[in-house]
């Protein structure tokens, strides 16, 4: 038994060692697996305070690391027609709701506390406001081709920049949307919100936010489609 292990020595060694790498590389996966899973973003997405006009939708940051929500997603759907909007700010009024530029200079704080964008800590909530609030804002549009009667259906999406990723993260939960004694009543469609970590849905996001913003450009620049304002997301 001895002669055969010191025959076959140099073989055994190489066999230890190689058993030794994998178990060092096996250990290694679980904790770079585990560092990622710590610092990985996690969006919470729902409805609190009943189910109707009145129901508020609240944005948590359940990650481990602090986010900046960055904007607010409402796709709108009815029969054949849908209609998409960034329903990030209230438009067109000031923290008690009057027309802008009522508020005097002491108001101006609380503008910012009712806004829908700011930094969240970890374990950090926001109100974003009523759902009858966020389907005003997303139909507030003359060339809107949907109708409040006719949505059936709401999906949220909450964008945000975080520290350690060149692309935004996001949450999405979708709803339900029927009537019933002439008040809306939104159902979550599921019981968990759907996290957007997908290199390809982040890199659509963030299009769509930049056509948002060069659409807004436009409107008030006079520019004309052929003209480039902001540079392409790469």
């Amino acid at each position: 038994m001895l002669s055969w292990i010191t025959e076959y020595q140099a073989f055994l060694t190489l066999g230890v060692q190689a058993i030794s790498a994998i178990v060092w590389l096996a250990y290694l996966q679980v904790f770079v697996t585990s560092f990622r899973r710590q610092r990985r973003s996690n969006i919470f997405v729902n409805r609190v305070a009943g189910n109707r006009d009145r129901a508020h939708l609240l944005v948590g940051n359940m990650g481990a690391e602090p986010i900046y929500v960055a904007a607010i997603i409402a796709d709108l759907h009815g029969g054949d027609t849908s209609h998409s909007a960034i329903v990030t700010d209230r438009d067109g009024s000031d923290a008690h709701g009057g027309p802008e530029g009522a508020a005097s200079a002491k108001e101006a704080p609380n503008r910012l506390k009712v806004s829908r964008q700011g930094p969240l800590e970890t374990a950090q909530y926001r109100d974003a406001g009523s759902f009858r609030d966020l389907i005003e804002r997303a139909l507030e549009d003359e060339d809107t081709p949907l109708v409040a009667e006719n949505v059936t259906s709401l999906t949220v999406t909450v964008a945000a920049e975080s520290s350690h990723d060149a692309y935004l993260v996001a949450g999405q939960q979708s709803f339900w949307v029927r009537h019933d004694q002439g008040q809306r009543v939104y159902i979550p469609q599921s019981t968990r919100t759907r996290q957007i970590r997908g290199w390809r849905e982040r890199r659509h996001l963030a299009k769509r936010m930049e056509a948002a913003l060069e659409a807004e450009a436009r409107k008030y620049l006079g520019t004309d489609e052929n003209t480039t304002i902001l540079p392409t997301a790469a």
